[in-house]
């Protein structure tokens, strides 16, 4: 049943041990209509299997807790001078600038001269920034979120050019979705935990699914967004579904599909589209930050429904961060330390030109919500953790 729209007269007869606000003939009045949607909306939460509640409750307080660990204490002297190449896949978003500006950074500090290729969101341009990078007698190339598939053959080459390659929020070509050879010299190291970084960015997935089914007491209905061009984005909308699907009283009312050229007005309409078409949700699931500001909170809060809403995106980027201290679309990130990621791009590379296994960076999550681990006023998220002076150290940088 709708909490927005009329109840007709059978419904009435049915629910009228708990909806007293229901009138014998027709549908209830305006005035009612909000004591009868939370009247309702507490019925169906009790319908809800109390083992389901428990576990996303507790699955969701210790995302409150994080995941993060000890950044690595030691690692092999960097060479100097080292010509090093950043892929992003468009500096437009935070979801790419924080991590590549902080892989550049990093970069500079042990002596490396690092280039930033900004592929401004246009996907045939990241094959092109690796030739580039090539031309150009790159020692090394950092991967920003950019497959192997996507760039297969630029992989090739660049192996034959002696170039090392390094990426991180990507999966590599023996991904069971491409069934090839890895092309990665390396990837960031998130963990061994949880076996693969395909289950990583699922389990990052399911705990913004625990969060909804709480806030929502098992009573979601959610409008997804689906962008399966990218593998990452792929998994995580698979470990939300999943996880959701544990709720049986819980649902995916609809998956928006996107793709990268839908950002901006063609994501704000299908947005709008989506919560004129759903009135009966009440929660949104959103992969990952920047489409926050690419269309969606837009049109979240063009609907009017900001109250009603119970919106969790992803990597807890200043922007996102103060969306959720205003109240303008967003509520949750289940946050990430991007910084860190682009310290731990340098860490990586640092190793792969020794020939040594990347450590594990340490690098986990912390979810973030209005009551929970909210930062400071124009602060994005960052971990407890100092690991900018973990690494300065294991790389024998002095202050």
């Amino acid at each position: 049943m709708r909490a927005s729209m009329p109840v007709p007269r059978p419904v009435c007869v049915l629910a009228l041990a708990l909806l007293t606000a229901c009138k014998r003939e027709g549908a209830p009045n305006e005035n009612n209509l909000d004591a009868m949607a939370a009247t309702e909306s507490t019925a169906v939460a009790q319908l809800a299997d109390p083992a389901v509640l428990a576990y996303a409750q507790q699955q969701v307080e210790q995302a409150y807790k994080g995941t993060t660990r000890t950044p690595p204490a030691a690692a092999p002297k960097p060479q100097k001078g080292k010509k090093v190449w950043i892929i992003s896949p468009g500096q437009v978003g935070e979801s790419a600038s924080i991590a590549t500006n902080a892989a550049k950074e990093a970069g500079e500090l042990i002596g490396w001269n690092m280039t930033l290729f900004d592929a401004k969101l246009d996907a045939s341009m990241f094959g092109t920034g690796i030739r580039q990078a090539i031309a150009a007698k790159a020692d090394g190339v950092i991967l920003h979120a950019i497959d192997c598939a996507w760039v297969k053959q630029p992989l090739v080459e660049a192996h034959a050019a002696n170039v090392k390659l390094v990426a991180y929020y990507a999966l590599d070509c023996d991904d069971p979705s491409v069934k090839g050879e890895k092309l990665f010299d390396a990837t960031v190291d998130f963990g061994s935990q949880f076996g693969s970084y395909a289950e990583l960015t699922r389990a990052w997935g399911a705990v913004k699914a625990d969060w909804i089914i709480a806030k929502t007491q098992g009573n979601a209905k959610v409008i997804g967004f689906r962008q399966d061009e990218f593998s990452v984005v792929k998994y995580i909308r698979e470990g939300f579904d999943q996880e959701l699907a544990k709720c049986k009283t819980c649902e995916i009312v609809k998956n928006v599909d996107l793709t990268l050229d839908d950002f901006g007005p063609k994501l704000q309409q299908k947005a709008q589209g989506a919560l004129l078409q759903h009135p009966e949700a009440n929660a949104v699931h959103v992969p990952y930050d920047s489409l926050m500001h690419l269309g969606i909170g837009a049109a979240i809060v063009e609907s009017g429904r900001v109250d009603r809403l119970h919106v969790v995106a992803g990597e807890g980027y200043p922007s996102n961060i103060q969306l959720i201290r205003d109240k303008k679309g967003q509520e949750a990130a289940n946050a990430y330390p991007n910084v860190w990621t682009g310290y731990a791009a340098i860490d990586t590379l640092n190793s792969v030109f020794h020939g040594q296994r990347a450590h594990d960076s340490g690098i986990g999550w912390k979810l973030i919500d209005r009551e929970h681990n909210l930062p400071p006023p124009g602060k994005g998220y960052e971990p407890d953790q100092d690991f900018r002076a973990a690494y300065k150290k294991a790389w024998g940088v002095t202050p």
